[in-house]
């Protein structure tokens, strides 16, 4: 019976042996399946870094257009202001440089020569 006992134990402890490298070789596989999935992440997360550094650019065109957009608004009105005061300071300046309607006949100040209207000289 000494011998069976011993056949068993070795028996229990070569399966456990054998457990044991079924175990690595199991960890082995998932440790490089990870390593897998670690590198395809790795080259999704390159290529999502890529597309951002893209899209980033794109927002700072857009964004640029809508400020020249802006700005060219802005200076559009502005120069339209502009004219309006230039053509009204034109329209001033021609008033002062004409001569009133008031009739020529009556003098604007009487003095000593001038005579009012109805004294009857």
């Amino acid at each position: 019976m000494l011998g069976r006992d011993k056949i068993a134990q070795a028996a229990k402890e070569l399966a456990e042996h054998l457990q044991v490298i079924e175990t690595i070789k199991s960890l082995q596989e998932s440790q490089k399946k990870l390593a897998d999935a670690v590198n395809a992440l790795d080259q999704r997360l390159r290529s999502l870094e890529v597309e951002l550094k893209v899209v980033r650019a794109d927002v700072r065109v857009d964004a640029l257009r809508e400020t020249q957009n802006i700005v060219n608004s802005v200076q559009g009105g502005l120069n339209q202001r502009i004219e309006d005061l230039a053509i009204k300071v034109a329209v001033m300046e021609r008033g002062a440089h004409r001569p009133s309607p008031v009739d020529a006949s009556v003098p604007l100040i009487l003095g000593r020569d001038a005579t009012a209207p109805g004294d009857g000289a």
